[in-house]
């Protein structure tokens, strides 16, 4: 026997508290639950409602967007292998497009690697201009529907649609009106992932790429992560991964079957969110107003710069972009 922090009745079985708060995902303030056998349970808090997050034409964290602006500007470039960035020997992949993706052509590559893993590939000169042009199209579309809007990067957001603007009742609802304006104003696709907070939307997100939406009620949360590889959780890169796989966690169920003690001993402050994560909880509000933590600028040279002069020559430029 349990009790419904929620609705504070009494129900035999655990679901039928989850089959409500199914339903809380689309009409208001989310909570998880962490049911006792006796007593009241304790209730984290997650959300205030519906999250998604949503992203135009983007897979993994790679910025794809450009490509699929310059494919959407060029009818010649569609359905291609096509790569953002410089084509020189020293060249970097800023962006590829899918059909180069299949080759395993990826952002921050070398472009002479990515060349040589798809011999067709076409370079195209980055025109960042453009990209937050069409950017701030996206962001307004955005703004339409919610104030509440924490930018990931030119063309990846999350946003929180409890009380939308547009007094949609359903968050997927709401999803599927933004994706079209999105594509109706700048003639591109665009994925969302909805669910009761951060971390699922962005699993959601990835779910069902390209131009796809994909839900995550909280009776599906759980069981969603507990069959992921650590090494997609959004946040565990490659070091983290094999660090966990060395303590025998491979999966999200691992992690889960592991106390709150042992993930801090072993990952420090980052454990506590791994272990809450594991279990589908993430109390990280979508924050309109983040604080921008560090800013950058970077050029790829030609050949190697090994003169001091010339070093400073050119870091000049550098610190005038910063």
């Amino acid at each position: 026997m349990y009790e419904c922090m929620w609705c504070s009745h009494l129900v035999v079985h655990r679901r039928d508290c989850l089959r409500a708060l199914a339903q809380r995902v689309e009409v208001g303030t989310a909570f998880v639950y962490r049911f006792t056998t006796s007593g009241r349970p304790k209730r984290r808090k997650v959300l205030k409602g519906r999250v998604f997050s949503l992203s135009v034409d983007t897979r993994e964290r790679a910025f794809s967007f450009y490509a699929s602006v310059e494919q959407r500007d060029d009818p010649d470039l569609r359905g291609k292998p096509v790569a953002v960035g410089g084509s020189r020997e020293r060249g970097v992949v800023a962006a590829a497009s899918y059909e180069a993706r299949k080759f395993g052509v990826r952002s921050a590559m070398p472009s002479v690697t990515a060349k040589r893993q798809c011999p067709d590939l076409i370079f195209v000169k980055p025109r960042f201009e453009v990209y937050r042009e069409v950017s701030q199209q996206i962001r307004e579309i955005f703004a339409e529907h919610t104030p509440i809007i924490e930018p990931l990067s030119l063309d990846e957001a999350y946003l929180d649609v409890t009380e939308n603007l547009q007094g949609i009742p359903l968050a997927r609802d709401v999803a599927l009106a933004i994706r079209s304006r999105i594509k109706e104003v700048t003639g591109l696709n665009a994925s969302a992932g909805i669910s009761y907070n951060k971390f699922l939307a962005k699993l959601a997100s990835d779910h069902r790429k390209p131009n796809g939406q994909y839900v995550i009620p909280p009776e599906m949360g759980p069981a969603f992560v507990e069959s992921l590889p650590v090494g997609k959780f959004h946040g565990i890169g490659p070091a983290t991964s094999a660090k966990m796989n060395s303590l025998g966690l491979y999966t999200g169920l691992d992690m889960r079957n592991q106390s709150l003690e042992f993930m801090q001993a072993n990952f420090g402050k980052a454990g506590a969110y791994y272990y809450w994560i594991s279990r589908g909880v993430d109390n990280r509000e979508v924050r309109a107003n983040r604080i921008r933590k560090s800013v950058g600028a970077e050029n790829t040279f030609s050949i190697d710069l090994t003169e001091f002069d010339a070093m400073v020559a050119e870091l000049q430029p550098l610190i005038d972009k910063v």
